[in-house]
């Protein structure tokens, strides 16, 4: 039977970079609401996007060029929310809700 997909907003984040060695290059750790976080992890060898109903902690993989995409969303909307496709395959959107037409650059 399939879980149902859900939202959380987030309440902050931390992000990390990883100058040295061969694996993932960066990552953003998204803290949410009801203790929900989804691990984004930039470069190195892409993986398979995982959430852990338990923890409620996801891991979702990306490209290096989308790193400043996410840091530029994180540090100028509000507010950010995440929607969690628990099913294979697991699926995450991280976005800002709709916004007023001509509110400005983003």
């Amino acid at each position: 039977m399939p879980l149902p997909v859900f939202q959380f907003t987030v309440t902050n984040y931390t992000p990390f970079l990883y100058p040295y060695g061969t694996g993932s290059r960066a990552r953003i750790n998204l803290y949410g609401t009801d203790g929900n976080r989804l691990y984004l992890i930039f470069g190195g060898t892409v993986g398979t996007n995982s959430w852990d109903a338990a923890t409620k902690t996801g891991v979702a993989y990306c490209t290096d060029a989308e790193f400043d995409r996410y840091i530029d969303l994180l540090r100028n909307e509000n507010p950010i929310v995440v929607t969690v496709n628990p099913n294979a395959p697991i699926s995450f959107v991280v976005y800002a809700p709709t916004e007023p037409v001509g509110e400005g650059e983003m």
